[in-house]
């Protein structure tokens, strides 16, 4: 995947990592063998972070009316010193909350969240792997900031010392979907002349 256009949004991005998982030959290093990933769910007990944009749409299909409902029902809020992670909530079994446990597949797939689209247990290029954090990373940031509006749902805490000060607005500020949101404004801006001098190649 390269991005080629100064427009591009995190949906592009999307949209081009799923063209690439169903075109490209890819190995699946847990589960090699196996030319796609339908009936492998060992990537749903692993920490997936949320985006603020992953909680609207999932509300939205869940018939949650507001964020911090949706927070305190589908997701683990964990605060340490100032630090504060949301992310899916794992069930009693260790595995995602979507997933449905008899057929191993996820619920919510066509709206799973950015985490869940961008990743493959397949080796990926540095760069990839920064373009994807960088996402993750700011989207979770703008949800802790709306987080903090709400009556903050907590799920576990170890010396929580949390400054609202520390979390100011990112460019998902005000979206509600992946295609409003520029890529270069939320990617560092070297990792984004690294894209564009990829892209033109």
């Amino acid at each position: 995947m390269v991005v080629n256009k100064k427009t591009a949004t995190v949906q592009d991005y999307l949209d081009a990592v799923n063209a690439a998982f169903q075109s490209l030959k890819l190995s699946r290093q847990r589960n090699p063998g196996p030319s796609e990933c339908f009936g492998c769910d060992r990537c749903c007990a692993e920490r997936a972070p949320l985006t603020i944009i992953d909680c609207f749409v999932l509300s939205a299909v869940m018939e949650v009316k507001t964020l911090g409902g949706f927070i305190s029902r589908y997701t683990t809020v964990s605060v340490r010193g100032p630090v504060v992670d949301i992310t899916l909530r794992l069930l009693e079994d260790g595995r995602c909350i979507f997933l449905d446990r008899r057929n191993r597949t996820c619920r919510v797939y066509p709206v799973r969240p950015f985490v869940c689209q961008t990743f493959i247990c397949a080796p990926a290029p540095e760069r990839v792997m920064a373009l994807r954090e960088a996402v993750t990373n700011r989207g979770e940031d703008e949800l802790v900031r709306q987080w903090l509006r709400t009556r903050r749902v907590v799920h576990y805490a170890e010396s929580p010392g949390v400054d609202e000060r520390d979390w100011p607005q990112t460019p998902f500020c005000g979206k509600w979907r992946y295609d409003l949101v520029p890529l270069r404004e939320v990617v560092p801006k070297r990792l984004w002349r690294e894209l564009l001098a990829k892209g033109k190649r």
